[in-house]
């Protein structure tokens, strides 16, 4: 392909010279810009290799400018690198020139990560840049219309782990605080994939863990969320439940703060937020798989959530970032009515058992430790 050089010398070369005494007409490229053809002064040689400067240009005398290297050496032109006058743009050069459109990209770099006859580094490589792409909202929305979805989600059964992980780590960005891309995804019916690579725990953890993310980002100020949880004889409560006491200390962080998350959104509200048609939909489909709407809290203690996290919690920890996650989402579920009076005690007891030392060990000092012992009171 020619360089940029070569390009725009192409281009001032096949743009007509004007009649005498007329004024050079502008040749609009787009995008803002144009093309205006500017002859030689008198007594000026026009240059066969490159654009012709003037006295009035910035660069003059410089004849032969190099857009790679300014200032700098000039790029010498090359037969190889030289356009035929007759010859066409080409999509490769409109890509150039003004830049490829962000859902064309998506849909080559799905179609590159769904090819298994290439190398497994070779479609991680595109999920990585398609990653990149969806952490626009305007493009994670786009999904739906590109129908990259059906494609993404059937990564999830992919025999290389590395894939799996890479197209798990694209929903969650995807749906992350994004009410139309999370309805794109229980729409396609993606939830229940996700939580059965949590458990059994039967996967390696790094890819649990990124099941863990699509799920609390599916999960997180979503409307339905305990529909979708107690759906199918409450598989996403019982998912939460061994999450927040597995064995893995990464798992048990990240299932602590989703706790948290889940009851501080217990009692919020998304009147008007989601199309009526859409959510009547989806109620329908969670209705059918044993769904129901109920309060989150009373939800997470009827399934023996807050109970499973306490037991955890009590049994003592090396990781003081999971204590401070369980402590918060506890104390908060007290507050809410989620704990029973002897749970309520023995999470009191742990507290105190912590005294200001241990507490400010765990970040929980301060204007949040009075708001925990609030809580506990």
């Amino acid at each position: 392909m020619a360089d940029l050089n070569t390009l725009l010398r192409w281009a001032v070369e096949n743009t007509p010279a004007p009649a005498p005494g007329e004024q050079p007409a502008a040749q609009d490229l787009g995008n803002g810009m144009s093309l205006k053809w500017k002859p030689a002064v008198p007594g000026q040689q026009a240059s066969a290799t490159a654009a012709t400067l003037h006295t009035n240009d910035p660069q003059y005398p410089v004849s032969d400018l190099s857009p790679a290297s300014t200032p700098g050496p000039a790029t010498p032109a090359t037969e190889a690198g030289a356009l035929p006058k007759d010859s066409k743009i080409s999509t490769e050069m409109l890509d150039l020139i003004m830049g490829k459109p962000d859902s064309l990209t998506m849909k080559e770099k799905m179609a590159t990560a769904t090819d298994e006859s290439l190398d497994v580094e070779t479609r991680v490589e595109a999920l990585d840049d398609f990653e990149m792409l969806v952490e626009l909202i305007d493009n994670a929305n786009n999904m739906a219309v590109l129908k990259l979805w059906e494609p993404l989600i059937g990564l999830y059964d992919d025999k290389h782990p590395e894939v799996v992980r890479h197209a798990l780590w694209i929903t969650g960005t995807a749906v992350q605080n994004n009410l139309k891309a999370q309805a794109a995804l229980f729409v396609h019916d993606a939830f229940p994939k996700i939580i059965d690579i949590i458990y059994p725990a039967t996967r390696e953890q790094a890819t649990r863990a990124k099941a863990q993310y699509a799920m609390s980002s599916a999960l997180k100020h979503w409307p339905l969320a305990s529909a979708a949880l107690s759906a199918d004889s409450d598989k996403g409560y019982a998912v939460l439940r061994q999450g927040v006491a597995d064995d893995s200390a990464v798992l048990k962080r990240k299932f602590a703060f989703l706790l948290g998350t889940l009851v501080m959104q217990a009692r919020e509200s998304y009147e008007g937020e989601m199309p009526s048609e859409v959510r009547a939909l989806l109620e329908e489909r969670a209705a059918a798989a044993g769904g129901k709407e109920e309060d989150l809290v009373l939800a997470l203690k009827r399934t023996g959530v807050f109970s499973s996290a306490l037991a955890a919690l009590a049994k003592g920890s090396d990781d003081a970032e999971y204590e401070e996650n369980a402590v918060r989402a506890l104390a908060k579920a007290a507050a809410a009515g989620g704990l029973s009076a002897d749970e309520k005690a023995q999470l009191r007891a742990i507290w105190d058992k912590w005294g200001a030392e241990g507490r400010a060990e765990r970040g929980l000092d301060g204007a949040d430790g009075d708001e925990i012992a609030k809580d506990l009171a």
